[in-house]
C-alpha cells in the first residue's frame, strides 16, 4: 500500500511519524519547504520526496493524506479522487462549499473511502463522554457548554501572522480552525435545528480573521448548546459541561479526568485519564481507524459527505450579518 502525504508541516510530520510507527514504509511526500523535507527524512529515511505535485500522481499512490492550508484541500482531493486514491483530509474540509459536490460525485463513482480528520473524536475523554451519553447515564439532555480557547501567537509559534489561521484568504479564523468543538457537539447530540451566532475580531492580534466566536445551537434531540471559541486566552482552556435530567458531566482538559454528578446520590464520580496516556495516541487511533476502513472497503464515520454537512453549519455561523467589532 503506497501512501502519499501532500504537505508535511506540523500535522503532516505527525502523520508521517505515526504511519512509520504503524509499520508503513512505502511513503511519498510533497512539500515546498526544504526544512520540512529534512525533518521528514529524519523520521522515515526511506521516504520518497517529490519536488513537484505532479510527481506525486506519477507515483500512483493508493492513499493520499492532504495536510495543506484549508483553501487548497478540495483541489488536491479532486485530483486524488480522479486518480482513484482513498483520501484523508485534515480538518476543516474546506473554507467554502465550492466544488464539494463535484468531489462527492467522483468519490461515489470510484467507491473511495474518505475521512476528514477530527482527532478530538479519538481523545479518551471525548470518547468516554460519547459513551456516557449513549448509555443515558445522565438521562435526557437539557443543555451544554463547550469551550476552546488559546492564544494564537503561542499556538502557532513560528510567526503566527503567516499561518493560515491568521489569513482569511487561506481559510483561517477561529470558527473553522476550532471546528473540532462543533464536530464533536454534532457527534454527541445529532441534528441541529436552529443556530444563533456572534463573532468578530476584538483583539490587537495582527490577523484579518475573527478571533472570537460564540454560538448557540438547538438540537433536534433536545439540548441547547453554547460553543465558545477564541484565539485570545493565554491560559489554554478546553472544556465541556453537559446538563441532564439525572446529573451533569464535566470535562476539563487540564484536569485529565471526566466528572459525573448524580442527582440521586448527590456525589461526584471521577473517571481518570488512563495511566501513561500520550496525547499522540488519538492521532494514531484516528489514522489506524481510517486505514482499517480502507482495507475493509467501508466508509468512515466522518467521510467527506458527513464533514461537508458540518462545514455548511460552520459557514452559516460565519455569515457576515453576525460579525461584530
Amino acid at each position: 500500500m503506497k501512501i502519499a502525504l501532500i504537505g508535511v508541516g506540523s500535522i503532516g510530520l505527525r502523520h508521517l511519524n505515526n504511519l512509520s510507527k504503524l509499520g508503513y514504509r512505502d511513503v511519498i511526500i510533497f512539500d515546498t519547504s526544504k526544512g520540512q523535507i529534512f525533518k521528514a527524512k529524519k523520521i522515515l529515511p526511506s521516504v520518497v520526496f517529490c519536488n513537484k505535485i505532479n510527481s506525486i500522481w506519477q507515483q500512483l499512490p493508493n492513499i493520499v493524506f492532504i495536510n495543506t492550508p484549508t483553501y487548497t484541500h478540495i483541489s488536491y482531493a479532486i485530483k486524488a479522487a480522479h486518480m482513484g486514491c482513498h483520501i484523508f483530509i485534515e480538518k476543516p474540509l474546506s473554507n467554502n462549499l465550492k466544488s464539494i459536490k463535484r468531489l462527492l460525485t467522483i468519490i461515489d463513482d470510484k467507491n473511495l473511502t474518505t475521512m476528514v480528520g477530527c482527532n478530538m473524536r479519538y481523545y479518551w475523554a471525548i470518547r468516554k463522554i460519547k459513551e456516557l451519553i449513549s448509555k443515558k447515564i445522565i438521562g435526557k439532555l437539557y443543555a451544554a457548554h463547550i469551550e476552546s480557547g488559546s492564544y494564537l501567537p503561542e499556538w502557532r509559534k513560528n510567526n503566527y501572522r503567516k499561518t493560515y489561521s491568521a489569513q482569511k484568504i487561506m481559510g483561517g479564523g477561529i470558527i473553522l480552525d476550532g471546528i473540532h468543538e462543533l464536530d464533536y457537539a454534532i457527534w454527541f447530540f445529532g441534528k441541529i435545528i436552529k443556530q444563533i451566532s456572534m463573532y468578530g475580531k476584538v483583539s490587537k492580534l495582527d490577523i484579518d480573521t475573527e478571533d472570537v466566536a460564540d454560538v448557540l445551537l438547538k438540537f433536534e434531540s433536545g439540548p441547547i448548546v453554547n460553543i465558545h471559541l477564541d484565539y485570545l486566552q493565554h491560559n489554554y482552556s478546553r472544556n465541556c459541561k453537559i446538563i441532564g435530567e439525572k446529573g451533569t458531566i464535566i470535562w476539563n482538559f487540564s484536569e485529565h479526568l471526566v466528572k459525573i454528578y448524580s442527582h440521586n446520590t448527590k456525589k461526584w464520580q471521577l473517571i481518570e485519564e488512563p495511566r501513561s496516556y500520550n496525547l499522540n495516541q488519538m492521532y494514531i487511533d484516528e489514522i489506524k481507524y481510517f486505514l482499517d476502513c480502507v482495507k475493509q472497503k467501508r466508509n468512515t464515520l466522518n467521510s467527506v459527505i458527513s464533514a461537508s454537512q458540518t462545514l455548511r453549519i460552520a459557514l452559516n455561523i460565519k455569515n457576515t450579518k453576525h460579525y461584530v467589532t
